[in-house]
């Protein structure tokens, strides 16, 4: 008799499973056929599905929310009421679904019922962190941002754990509605409890600082809390905010500060160098190594400080030299600097004497090669350089680099044999760096071009082009097309091949007498546009900006198409601006120039001469 009752329940359960395990196929079945309709707009039908489906699961939360959504949409907000009051009933400890009445009390007009359903919700749980944040969302949801923030500012006050739990929601909300020194006090807040957080906080800030008049609140706010009390933490805070403000002589300063609390070997301060090197404020990356080689002679960076600051020093010193003809495509050598640079070798002469066996000494002599090279053009001298750093083995690093050196040089020199030579190597060579290589690759093809070998240069270019962030690529992807374009013709293309070595040889004179021929040919289509455009380079390199001004002007009215239009109108407007100090005419030029091209690539450049124009701030570099 027992065995029989246990053989029948167990019958029951199994005939229970049978039955239900269909009902949940069936309820997900209905409930993808109500998606369907909600989907095709057929509110109706789906709504029918979703109260069905809700009454056979009354307690099913995520079957009441696609039925109270439904309803929202239809904007039955009676029933909207009804239906989730009724859940309340089944459920009264969900503050979600307060947070749905006060919802649906807003939509139907009755704001004062949705803040009382929201301000009691809170009452249900007061002493629950999270119930806050639920509601705040439902306010944010409802556009009372000044309600959200006041809830979650209570959320913070009650969390015994985590007293800025909700920091980061409040500092977004401060920061969406322009209270800028709010949202940093919430940063800093954060930053008190969890300093490992140092990078988010600052990535967060650095997404607002930048807006109006939040540079000087946030900065003064983190500096306030500092003074206050005095956790290092918000000095590394201010380093990186300073950086990105333009403020990096008040970030030198914080990082001194910071390293005479923390390491004071000079570890601090060397990182900010690198940091700010990378960031190519050289000016104050020399300052801060300056520091260490005065300040922390036993350090055992010191030897990396010599070195650095004097390839800052270079750097700078090479960056406002270009500044000088930045906005032109080509510039010819200038040698105004050369004592500046003469200097600089003697003081890299120093440092490969005082470390002549270890990677300091070996990088002072590169250095020394380059700017032989490179500023001073006194090639003889870079070339036995660059040749002794190979004959010694002075590393992979420079030798593959010197190799490119004397390379570049043998260009010059018209031995093509030995250019071509030497590249094979180095990209035959497994320690040569990835971005040497493309680089390598480029001029390689350019030799093959030179020396007639088109069909190997236009390979080589190919895969040149293939790498898109490449700065070489757009030149790549130019003279392959002029390759392939003009390859039955080999007279024009010879002719082009030898300007283009011309121009590599910085001989600019002959190359742009060449280049206008080839431009003036109105049966070369694309070569002559291309040697127009190269024409007009050449002419501002020398410095040429009245003839210049009237090519570019015969050009930019012209009828034909042209596929360098909006960049020989862009040069026009900047040769009137920069070379001739015409700013009305250059203004002129440069707005028709944004009315045609739009979309153009020299867009922002000539924004930037318009808002100087307009700003009367001169044409000065």
């Amino acid at each position: 008799m027992f065995t029989s009752k246990i053989t029948y329940t167990f019958f029951i359960i199994l005939t229970l499973t049978a039955v239900l395990f269909p009902q949940k196929n069936e309820i997900q079945n209905k409930l993808r056929l109500a998606k369907s309709f909600e989907q095709k707009g057929l509110l109706e039908e789906a709504e029918k599905i979703y109260y069905e489906l809700h009454f056979f699961q009354p307690r099913n939360y995520q079957l009441y929310n696609y039925l109270n959504q439904i309803l929202i949409k239809e904007k039955k907000y009676d029933n909207s009421l009804k239906l989730i009051q009724n859940q309340i009933k089944i459920n009264k400890n969900n503050i979600s679904l307060y947070g749905d009445l006060g919802t649906t009390y807003f939509l139907i007009g009755d704001e004062k019922k949705a803040q009382e359903v929201w301000d009691n919700a809170l009452d249900i749980a007061p002493d629950k962190p999270f119930n806050y944040r639920i509601i705040a969302n439902y306010l944010i949801q409802n556009r009372f941002i000044e309600k959200a923030i006041e809830v979650l500012n209570k959320g913070n006050s009650v969390s015994k754990k985590d007293p800025s739990i909700f920091s980061y929601d409040l500092a977004n909300l401060y920061s969406l509605t322009m209270k800028f020194e709010e949202a940093t006090v919430e940063y800093c807040k954060i930053l008190e409890q969890k300093p490992k957080q140092l990078t988010t906080i600052k990535n967060k800030i650095l997404g607002y600082i930048n807006s109006n008049k939040a540079t000087e609140q946030t900065l003064t706010t983190i500096e306030n809390v500092y003074d206050d009390e005095e956790n290092i933490i918000y000095l590394k805070l201010l380093v990186d905010l300073y950086l990105r403000t333009d403020n990096a002589e008040k970030a030198l300063d914080v990082t001194e500060i910071i390293e005479k609390e923390t390491s004071n070997n000079g570890s601090v301060i060397f990182n900010f160098a690198q940091k700010t090197a990378r960031l190519k404020n050289h000016k104050i990356a020399a300052e801060a190594y300056k520091i260490i080689i005065d300040e922390y002679p036993n350090s055992a960076l010191f030897s990396e400080a010599e070195i650095g600051y004097t390839r800052e020093l270079e750097k700078e010193l090479s960056k406002r030299v270009k500044l000088k003809d930045e906005w032109k495509p080509l510039t010819l050598s200038i040698t105004s600097n050369s004592s500046e640079y003469k200097n600089l070798i003697k003081a890299y002469k120093v440092l490969n004497k005082k470390y002549s066996n270890n990677k300091i000494g070996w990088e002072a002599e590169f250095r020394i090669a380059k700017i032989y090279s490179e500023k001073l053009y006194e090639y003889e001298k870079a070339d036995s350089v660059f040749q002794k750093i190979i004959d010694e083995f002075k590393t992979p690093i420079y030798i593959n680099e010197a190799k490119f050196g004397i390379a570049k040089i043998a260009i010059l020199k018209n031995d093509l044999q030995k250019a071509e030579k030497l590249f094979n190597e180095i990209l035959q060579n497994r320690t040569a760096k990835q971005n040497l290589k493309i680089e390598t690759k480029y001029y390689l093809a350019k030799v093959n071009m030179w020396k007639g070998k088109f069909t190997e240069a236009s390979k080589l270019f190919s895969e040149v082009s293939s790498n898109p962030k490449d700065v070489h690529t757009n030149d790549a992807l130019q003279t392959l097309l002029i390759l392939n374009t003009f390859k039955n013709d080999s007279t024009n293309l010879i002719l082009f091949v030898n300007t283009d070595y011309l121009v590599e040889k910085k001989n600019f004179i002959q190359a742009s007498e060449k280049l206008k021929e080839i431009a003036e040919n109105k049966n070369l289509f694309i070569l002559k546009d291309f040697a127009a455009l190269r024409y007009v380079e050449l002419l501002l390199a020398l410095n040429n900006y009245k003839e210049a001004v009237i090519f570019l002007e015969q050009v930019s009215n012209c009828d034909e198409d042209n596929i360098y239009k909006d960049r020989f109108l862009y040069l026009l407007g900047a040769s009137f601006y920069y070379g001739l100090n015409q700013n009305e005419k250059a203004l002129a030029i440069l707005t028709k120039f944004f009315d045609e091209f739009p979309h153009s690539i020299y867009f922002g450049k000539a924004r930037k001469i318009i808002s100087e124009i307009k700003l009367g701030a001169g044409n000065s570099i």
